[in-house]
């Protein structure tokens, strides 16, 4: 069984947020793009309302400026809505939407651990990750074993996730 989380002496609700902002890999999930309450949704929906009806504007926008990139409009405005729609919860809330295949949902919950880097077998061949993911995430666990799960949880959400 793996170790158990220390978390310093503070609140029962500071190790339940923890764990509702990373995920049990290690990966802060409100930094996902499909993440519901996550910041790029959030922007993605402000953005959207700034916006307005801005797709009825694009083509003349094209003939006046005679700048083609806003031919591309329709395509980023079905990105923006795909982004805006959040359509996730968290990896411990349901098996995750963008990775289906993801091993450590599973995996996590019959080891009854809390994050990846707690296990005796990490890192392990579970995950079914693809090579890059699989070196990230790989990173990640050893950044919290080193820095503590406290520390990675304050820095995670203001780090790109995509970076």
């Amino acid at each position: 069984m793996g170790q158990t989380i220390q978390f310093n002496g503070r609140s029962e609700m500071n190790r339940e947020r923890i764990k509702n902002t990373i995920a049990p890999c290690g990966l802060c999930c409100e930094t996902c793009f499909a993440h519901a309450d996550g910041e790029i949704q959030q922007l993605s929906t402000q953005l959207k309302e700034k916006l307005g009806n801005f797709h009825l504007n694009a083509k003349r926008f094209e003939t006046l400026m005679g700048d083609p990139v806003f031919r591309q409009y329709p395509a980023f405005k079905d990105m923006l809505d795909y982004f805006a729609a959040g359509h996730c919860r968290g990896c411990r809330k349901e098996q995750c939407r963008l990775f289906k295949d993801c091993g450590v949902r599973p995996c996590h919950q019959e080891k009854g651990i809390d994050f990846c880097y707690q296990c005796e077998e990490f890192p392990c061949g579970h995950t079914r990750f693809d090579e890059s993911l699989y070196q990230t995430w790989v990173a990640v666990n050893e950044r919290i074993r080193e820095q503590g799960i406290e520390a990675h949880a304050e820095k995670a959400g203001s780090r790109p996730r995509y970076g």
